[in-house]
């Protein structure tokens, strides 16, 4: 198949000067001296029918725009295999000319303005802040439950108010403090020999003489694996235990039931209540212990 040869170019412009022709004049010239339809520009071109036609019709606004325009006339000139310029120069004369929009700075609309902040609004925000944080340091220093380090905070009078048994320091309560094995108790009348002896062989001569609370009433008596804090109240609601007890110590209290204790490091203690160990694992939270024993 022989391949389409170009017509010689004529050494004049086919317009005169004065006539100055349309951007779709040029076109059409340019694309029908090759004898190719709009069909066939638009195929090479790869664009729609009607915008090879809307270009050669002069018809921009039907087109997306004058950068996309400005290509399609290069693209166009390719396959015409013409310059490009006299085709832009054309394109220049023929669309519509938009006036210049005025740009207004927007600067101009914004007041600045050098006032301070009004008080009110630092102190609106220490309250916020206040609203916020309090609430939660209260909870933190309320629900503190570790064990204290010394047990040298003077004991509750009657009718203060319950301090907090991780923050307190403990002191000895009330009940009658005797030494395991020590004569009769003058003031109940039973021997101290009598309370059951929990003392592992293990525990050091130093501690064997830790004191056993006594008394009369239901029996309660713990052994201590490690150093632990207790407080015991009775069925009147008055403690009648709290202390600081030392790793491989005893304690025997007796009172009427039931009784409310709270057990610090209560991992590493054991209880016997009337003769039966009492479990402490379900009631322990945060190494805490709070439970009543009937």
């Amino acid at each position: 198949m022989n391949e389409a040869q170009p017509p010689e170019t004529p050494a004049e412009p086919p317009y005169p000067e004065a006539a100055q022709p349309t951007l779709g004049e040029l076109l059409v010239a340019a694309r029908e001296r090759w004898n190719l339809s709009a069909a066939d520009v638009a195929r090479q071109l790869r664009l729609g029918l009607r915008q090879v036609e809307s270009l050669e019709a002069n018809r921009f606004e039907a087109l997306p725009g004058n950068t996309f325009v400005r290509g399609f006339i290069r693209n166009y000139a390719k396959v015409v295999q013409l310059d490009a310029a006299a085709f832009l120069d054309a394109y220049e004369r023929c669309r519509p000319q938009s006036p210049p929009r005025e740009i207004v700075a927007a600067a101009e609309r914004i007041e600045f303005t050098n006032k301070p902040t009004p008080k009110w609004v630092w102190y609106a925000a220490a309250v916020a802040v206040l609203a916020v944080t309090l609430p939660l340091l209260m909870y933190f220093a309320l629900h503190d439950e570790s064990i204290p380090a010394k047990p040298h905070a003077p004991a509750r009078t009657a009718g203060s108010v319950l301090p907090n048994p991780a923050q307190t320091p403990l002191a000895l309560p009330a009940p009658q403090i005797v030494p395991q094995g020590a004569g009769p108790n003058p003031a109940s009348g039973v021997a101290a020999s009598a309370a059951p002896d929990m003392r592992s062989t293990a525990v050091p001569s130093a501690l064997e003489a830790t004191p056993l609370a006594a008394g009369d009433g239901a029996a309660l008596s713990m052994r201590f694996d490690g150093d632990a804090w207790v407080e015991i109240r009775d069925q009147s609601g008055k403690k009648i235990f709290s202390r600081l007890n030392r790793a491989g110590s005893e304690q025997v209290v007796r009172g009427t039931p039931p009784f409310a204790l709270v057990v610090g490091n209560a991992a590493q203690v054991r209880i016997t209540y009337n003769g039966k160990p009492v479990d402490l694992a379900p009631y322990i939270r945060v190494n805490v212990a709070r439970l009543t024993l009937e």
